[in-house]
């Protein structure tokens, strides 16, 4: 049977998705489970891990930052959605209703915590008060350790699972801060493929930006909230071309290019999230390899209009 018929495209798309999952489990989620850090870091104990003893899974992820520890301290130290927020991509925190600050000058009323306080990542009046971890080790000026529970578990139930923060001395002026997250598990059922193929690596892009944003405002940087959007407009424009070169697959529109062009922008919306490089390798790469032009065209070919290939403008039927 030819790409033309329905079962050949299924398929066909279906072997495509299994290649994006490939090397997302042999590749890309190995990479970013310890993102920076070291064998020793990966393997050592950290403030925080007797949360959980039994814990079957963990990530420790590294960053090193040109700055004393004493300087790391206070910016992290702010950290929380009732504090400065997590430097991290406000417009995507804010777009499922996070409604995070983004304060990048040291507080000290934001930075004193105590064992027992609330690290807010959600709104305290939304969704019943659950979107929070609370803090079980505290070491003033190296470590936060919190404890935390499964996704939509009810505020009362038992932690089953910490999230770490360190700030580790090199020397006089340079320092390492470490995250690490443990939990007991594997899940099952649904939950746990949505916890290895959505939440991971979603948690890890955000996760990673905050590092990185308390290593520039520790370092005397700025953080750049003009490359935040265009990073974010990146990935949109990737997930749309992925789902919709899908969708044209189905269709049967020129089969062989839309497979090519999802195995494209899967691959490439793996790289641009998980590595976030400049915008300026984003678009270019974007542009040699999805073509969203071209991939526009042929959606509202398929939705009844066609665009005439000199103008680009849309010529309904």
């Amino acid at each position: 049977m030819r790409l033309e018929h329905p079962v050949v495209r299924a398929a066909a798309l279906a072997g495509c998705l299994g290649l994006l999952l490939a090397v997302y489990f042999a590749i890309a989620r190995p990479w970013f489970r310890r993102w920076g850090a070291t064998d020793a870091e990966v393997s050592m104990a950290l403030p925080g891990d007797e949360i959980v003893p039994a814990a079957t899974s963990r990530e420790t992820r590294a960053i090193t930052i040109a700055s004393p520890a004493r300087y790391v301290w206070p910016w992290l130290a702010q950290i929380g959605q009732d504090r400065a927020g997590f430097y991290s991509y406000q417009v995507l925190e804010n777009l499922v209703g996070c409604e995070m600050p983004n304060v990048e000058w040291l507080d000290a009323r934001l930075q004193h915590w105590q064992v027992g306080d609330k690290l807010w990542m959600y709104p305290p009046r939304k969704a019943g008060g659950i979107g929070f971890a609370a803090l079980k080790v505290f070491e003033p000026g190296r470590a936060l350790g919190f404890a935390t529970r499964a996704m939509a578990a009810p505020a009362t139930a038992s932690p089953d699972g910490s999230w770490s923060f360190v700030v580790e001395p090199i020397d006089g002026v340079s320092s390492r801060l470490l995250f690490r997250g443990r939990a007991i598990g594997p899940l099952h059922s649904f939950a746990a493929v949505f916890n290895v193929a959505v939440f991971e690596p979603v948690h890890f892009a955000m996760e990673r930006r905050t590092m990185e944003g308390i290593k520039a405002l520790a370092e005397g940087r700025k953080p750049s909230a003009v490359r935040d959007g265009v990073q974010v407009a990146l990935w949109a424009i990737l997930f749309v071309a992925f789902v919709v070169s899908g969708a044209l697959v189905l269709a049967g529109r020129n089969v062989g290019h839309h497979l090519v062009t999802f195995t494209a922008a899967g691959l490439l919306f793996q790289l641009l999230t998980l590595t976030q490089p400049s915008p300026f390798i984003g678009i270019a790469l974007l542009l040699a390899t999805v073509r969203p032009h071209a991939l526009l065209r042929s959606y509202r070919r398929v939705t009844g209009g066609t665009v005439d290939e000199w103008s680009g403008r849309e010529v309904r039927r």
